[in-house]
């Protein structure tokens, strides 16, 4: 029963710099203040722990915000959690202490409803541990248990009695650690942001590689047969993974010539994207509607986002969505500048974050 009640997407992309954490800020923030019976949880599973310093401020002032959460004696955040599986309990089925931050209580701007595991960057440093303890010899279901500990999780990180559902965002780390294969293996539904550039391609190649083990020449297929991989643990353990929910453009930018080059660039990735799903429409989330050509798939798989220009810089510093910085014309930057901001200038990247947030569902 609980489980049908809750939806948990990932915004990850084997590349970095795409503009994945910014979106997860965004989708998070909007998809909380339009939907109050929801919760929405935000889980930061990456080091550098960015959403977190948004959500909780944005700037400097996140920044400290979430330092004094790591200070606690025990972490209340994502390394507190991985910590304590890694005690010996990765096998739980209930904990006696919450994760969760009401980010609303550092951030007044955001929703109420919307909550955060926050990130820390001594996640990393927890990879060695977590690669020994999956390999347990003395428990040969330890990989099993890793790999579902953050649904559980966010099963307990759950308010039944104050929401309806729950709708978790997980900002993934562009690495494929095994943090990250932690949140991906937990997940339901991938949300894959990307630029328009030859690199995205390798991105994505490397995703549908080491997340699905579908292989773009037969040396590689060859060569991974005698490997033990992702993939194959999956299979083994019998675990689902997430399937593709949405492919995002981001940093759409309208000046003339950039946005040739872009439009040239995002046919390119389309063409290459579509014709993943034309090979493996299984890992492809169902479709509604028909699809038949390439322009039905990109209606519903794919999504421009605008590039912020300085209403971005703004939103972040300030740890304002771009979906409310309409309030004001003006804001002031946390070392006292004051910068104008006419809603033209951003209007279009609005509409583009709400036309995406639109799609999401549980």
């Amino acid at each position: 029963m609980t489980e049908k009640k809750v939806t948990i997407y990932s915004f990850y992309n084997n590349k970095g710099g795409v503009g994945k954490t910014t979106l997860c800020f965004n989708a998070a923030a909007l998809y909380a203040k339009q939907n109050p019976t929801t919760q929405v949880l935000v889980l930061d599973m990456c080091p550098q722990a960015n959403v977190s310093q948004f959500l909780l401020g944005g700037g400097r002032r996140g920044y400290q915000t979430n330092l004094r959460i790591q200070s606690q004696a025990t972490r209340k955040n994502v390394v507190g959690f991985i910590d304590w599986l890694l005690k010996g309990n990765s096998n739980f089925s209930s904990i006696n202490t919450t994760y969760r931050v009401n980010v609303s209580k550092h951030n007044q701007i955001l929703a109420e409803n919307l909550y955060l595991i926050a990130g820390d960057s001594f996640l990393e440093s927890l990879s060695l541990a977590l690669n020994y303890a999956v390999i347990n010899p003395a428990n040969t279901q330890a990989w099993k248990e890793y790999m579902t500990a953050i649904r559980r999780l966010c099963l307990h990180e759950f308010d039944q009695e104050k929401y309806e559902k729950l709708v978790v965002f997980i900002d993934c780390n562009p690495s494929f650690s095994i943090y990250t294969q932690m949140a991906l293996a937990s997940s339901d539904y991938l949300i894959v942001p990307m630029m328009a550039d030859f690199s995205s391609i390798d991105g994505i190649k490397g995703m549908f590689t080491m997340l699905y083990d579908e292989y773009h020449t037969p040396a590689l297929k060859t060569y991974a047969e005698n490997i033990i991989t992702f993939n194959k643990q999956v299979k083994h353990f019998q675990l689902q993974l997430p399937v593709i929910f949405e492919f995002v453009f981001n940093n759409f930018t309208s000046h003339l010539g950039i946005s040739t080059a872009f439009e040239a660039l995002k046919n390119e990735l389309n063409d290459f994207c579509y014709g993943q799903y034309t090979r493996f429409n299984q890992l492809f989330c169902t479709s509604q509607t028909s699809i038949t050509n390439k322009e039905d798939w990109s209606d519903i798989f794919v999504s421009d986002i605008k590039d912020f220009h300085t209403a971005g810089k703004v939103s972040t510093s300030l740890g304002i969505p771009i979906t409310s910085l309409p309030l004001q014309t003006k804001y002031n930057m946390p070392d006292g500048t004051e910068i104008s901001l006419p809603k033209s200038n951003y209007s279009l990247a609005v509409e583009d974050v709400e036309r995406f947030v639109s799609k999401i569902f549980i």
